[in-house]
């Protein structure tokens, strides 16, 4: 990437004495954008010093950091934000090496793979119980890492690969593919968790999912020994149905609790900043 004079003289800048013009420099960046950091890295790759590569690529994550912040803060600003662009603004925001082209491009094949499989002359229920077969059976996504401790379980990208989540991560999954081949399925969410409910034309519940069992179909009778089974304490006045917005800060939050029990900081912290963004209310 051809680089130009004022990132040359901007990179000299970005630790000078002077405060002032340290906040100068980092303006300029964050106002010439993205390709500013790209060229800035082209320069970084040719530092000799392995401390100076360090503290560089240090800064440029910060840069980053506040790109992506900016972005969050456009999504959430839509009037109909989309669930797979949140889980990938999220994903960036954790780590600034997910490919966005692959990220999407795996998610509509993955999509494809099931939609060709589903039907408007079936039944809802024929319908849930295929795309539950190639979800689980033909594609593989299983959970694991159900303490939550291993990144590789939780980052959304990371599973697609893998086929292997924490719950909460299989969850978002499920969710983002059902909607994207035309499934309503929604998160009835109460205080520390949610359950999947697929909604009729008349935003009505038809029935509930149970994502812990390979997406078992089951009615509202059922959903006391639900709570029970997960260790809540069953209660009508609790629940309520929320949309995609709910499911990206519930990304966000995993990711928190992951990093907070991991003892790495400065990613919580950003994490954190980002929740704040969504509100005060939390999912888990």
């Amino acid at each position: 990437m051809r680089v130009d004079s004022e990132i040359i003289s901007l990179k000299s800048l970005i630790d000078d004495p002077d405060k002032t013009v340290r906040v100068a420099v980092r303006d300029r960046f964050l106002t010439r954008g993205e390709t500013a950091v790209e060229q800035l890295e082209t320069l970084v790759k040719e530092e000799i010093s392995e401390e100076r590569r360090l503290f560089y690529l240090e800064y440029i994550e910060d840069l980053k950091e506040e790109f992506i912040i900016e972005r969050i803060e456009s999504y959430l600003k839509s009037p109909d934000p989309m669930l797979i662009d949140g889980l990938f603004l999220i994903s960036k925001a954790v780590d600034s090496l997910v490919d966005e082209v692959f990220f999407y491009t795996s998610l509509e094949m993955l999509a494809d793979e099931i939609g060709v499989e589903l039907s408007e002359e079936k039944t809802a229920i024929e319908n849930v119980k295929i795309f539950n077969y190639i979800f689980f059976r033909r594609i593989g996504f299983k959970h694991c890492d159900t303490q939550i401790q291993k990144e590789e379980n939780a980052l959304i990208n990371k599973v697609i690969d893998s086929r292997g989540g924490n719950p909460v991560a299989i969850s978002l999954l499920y969710f983002l593919l059902s909607r994207s081949v035309g499934l309503p399925i929604y998160p009835l969410c109460f205080p520390g968790g949610f359950v999947p409910v697929y909604m009729d034309s008349e935003n009505k519940i038809l029935f509930y999912l149970n994502i812990f069992k390979g997406g078992a179909i089951f009615l509202e009778d059922s959903l006391k020994q639900f709570f029970d089974d997960i260790g809540l304490v069953y209660s009508t006045d609790s629940l309520k149905i929320e949309q995609d917005r709910a499911l990206v800060s519930i990304y966000a939050e995993l990711l928190n609790y992951l990093y907070k029990s991991q003892n790495k900081n400065k990613i919580s912290d950003r994490v954190e900043r980002i929740l704040m963004l969504f509100g005060e209310r939390r999912y888990l």
